[in-house]
């Protein structure tokens, strides 16, 4: 995308009254020196008075810089002389982001080529390399000149309560608290447990919910291999005995009888993904990249996203950092973001640290870096199993947090199949929020 000087010149008079286009430029942006300078001193400016300069400022702030004597009054009055009403206006609108967007794409690419010319590169430091580069175009690239100036409250039309799209829990009373179920765009959900106290199970048990409601569901597993996870999805969905799981997979005609008995009978299945990433050293970038890509290859819309589980995620704007805390805050943030961004749901989880094991009820003080991502999470659930909960192949599920709720420290006992990997709700519920239920 090449434009010529002209253009920059007009670029720039736009920028002067639309300030969000000045804040996006960064030095070298324009391709010729002397706008570019321009650029650099109206932004100064409009930094400390919260106003671009006038014709007559701009003269005056030239002659006072280290661009005196190579910046000509005459360009200035080229620039502030030209009339932007000779423009289509949606034209002028659309093609300066453009251009915006490419410079700083095309920008950050040459920045990315000198880092990496630069970096000693080796077996042990490749995947933080990538990482980096991943980061440096992705800072630099991170612009939206999204026009939507929010609601104003003194127009009544901003007090309608719109109804958001629903995607339920797969239990009833989290459902009733929540009005229905999670919202569907951006909701972060993180379940809380033990090591290997089988938080896949219930990830595994939310991804079979929401396929049978036709919620098109998507699993990133970060631990345990794909076909592992679809086995668990499997044996719950299609009511195969986890032990016989291996050999009725090899009858691909009883499998595909199986697979279409899938379904509520009134709502068609969603359709299902399930894709392993390597334990720590995928980015929510590598994430997010992956489910758009299968939203562009099969031509659908995403509704669900699964990850097992947050904390082996890694943190690309952070990726050598020891503080924990900071890691699982930014992680949760971003996807958060990521879920708002394209209209998804996000259930993940997280570990209890070991104050919590073996125990018959936990609390936000058992969840390891509770702080950094109960700020961020919508939900959180606690799953609750102590050894004599174990014998009796039941569990507790608790709500620890919930943001548009009054549901906090509701409990309700869930009995589990082994053999079908399947989560069954029960009326056995205690807590301070009963009466709602």
């Amino acid at each position: 995308m090449q434009f010529g000087q002209d253009f920059e010149k007009i670029f720039f008079k736009l920028s002067l009254t639309k300030i969000k286009y000045l804040e996006a430029i960064k030095s070298g942006f324009y391709t010729s020196e002397e706008i570019d300078q321009l650029s650099r001193l109206a932004y100064k400016f409009y930094e400390r008075f919260k106003e671009t300069p006038s014709r007559d400022q701009m003269k005056l702030l030239v002659q006072n810089s280290k661009a005196k004597g190579k910046i000509s009054n005459e360009l200035v009055e080229l620039i502030y002389d030209a009339n932007l009403n000779e423009y289509d206006e949606e034209w002028l609108t659309s093609t300066a982001e453009s251009w915006i967007k490419w410079r700083n794409f095309d920008i950050s690419l040459i920045d990315t080529v000198e880092y990496i010319k630069s970096t000693d590169v080796t077996p042990d430091n490749v995947d933080s390399i990538v990482n980096k580069v991943k980061g440096l175009i992705n800072d630099r690239n991170n612009l939206t000149f999204n026009s939507d100036l929010g609601l104003d409250f003194f127009d009544p039309n901003a007090h309608d309560q719109l109804e958001t799209e629903k995607v339920s829990s797969g239990y009833n009373f989290i459902d009733r608290m929540l009005g229905g179920g999670y919202d569907k765009g951006g909701n972060l959900i993180v379940y809380a447990g033990e090591q290997n106290i089988g938080k896949s199970i219930f990830l595994a048990n939310d991804a079979a919910t929401a396929v049978k409601m036709g919620h098109n569901t998507a699993v990133i597993t970060l631990e345990m291999a794909a076909h592992k996870f679809v086995k668990r999805i499997g044996s719950n969905l299609l009511n195969i005995p986890i032990n016989e799981y291996q050999e009725k997979a090899q009858n691909k005609e009883y499998i595909q009888r199986r697979l279409e008995t899938v379904g509520t009978g009134f709502t068609p299945p969603g359709q299902l993904f399930v894709k392993q990433f390597p334990t720590s050293q995928a980015t929510v970038m590598d994430v997010e990249a992956y489910l758009k890509q299968i939203e562009e290859d099969k031509k659908i819309n995403l509704n669900v996203v699964i990850i097992d589980y947050i904390n082996i995620l890694a943190n690309y704007r952070n990726l050598n950092t020891e503080n924990t805390y900071m890691k699982i805050k930014q992680i949760a943030e971003d996807l958060r973001a990521m879920g708002v961004r394209n209209n998804w749901l996000i259930v993940t989880a997280t570990q209890i640290n070991r104050n919590g094991y073996n125990s018959s009820d936990i609390s936000m003080t058992d969840i390891a870096e509770s702080a950094g991502l109960s700020h961020t999470a919508d939900v959180m659930l606690g799953i609750i199993q102590d050894d004599l909960m174990r014998a009796n192949y039941e569990y507790w599920l608790k709500i620890l947090k919930i943001r548009d709720g009054e549901g906090k420290g509701t409990k309700c006992r869930l009995i589990i199949n082994y053999n079908l990997m399947r989560l069954t709700e029960t009326e056995d519920i205690t807590g301070s929020n009963m009466h709602q239920l």
